[in-house]
């Protein structure tokens, strides 16, 4: 969405007065705001992706299984096609001029409680986490259930 104002000159003239009144034409690009939507349902869309969040994440340390589990069984927004995100859609949240109310690098609308959240993508024992502090990846067992969150992800159309 982007906001237009119009200006331009308007000359008003009195008996002994010159006012020039000006209205001019610019147009502001979209904030970075904008990209994300809020259904007020518990769910936000990316619009650069297409994807559609859960508002928050699952809010308590979970493994990998346990993550995939959750995301596979959640219902956000009256949805029911919820997984795991893969690497590349978690990370794409990564914003490093923008902070969440927790202090994580990712945008206002979304509540990730933890510095990590679980991706879909493994290498034999080890699963993938992103990390929202440093914008890096890490690869813990997948029964490790630190700091780690899960952010359920669907495809938005």
């Amino acid at each position: 969405m982007s906001r237009q104002l119009t200006f331009g000159i308007k000359l008003l003239c009195g008996p002994s007065i010159v006012v020039i009144v000006f209205i001019g034409l610019f147009v502001m690009p979209a904030m970075a705001s904008d990209r994300f939507v809020d259904h007020d349902d518990g769910t936000v869309t990316d619009t650069k992706t297409g994807l559609m969040w859960a508002a928050k994440d699952n809010g308590n340390l979970i493994n990998w299984q346990a993550a995939r589990s959750y995301c596979q069984n959640y219902n956000g927004g009256g949805h029911t096609d919820w997984r795991i995100p893969t690497l590349t859609e978690i990370s794409s949240l990564y914003d490093p001029k923008e902070k969440n109310k927790h202090g994580y690098h990712v945008n206002r609308l979304i509540d990730i409680s933890a510095a990590s959240c679980w991706a879909s993508d493994t290498r034999d024992y080890k699963a993938a986490r992103f990390n929202f502090i440093y914008g890096e990846v890490y690869w813990p067992r997948k029964s490790y259930s630190g700091p780690s969150r899960v952010l359920p992800v669907r495809s938005g159309k």
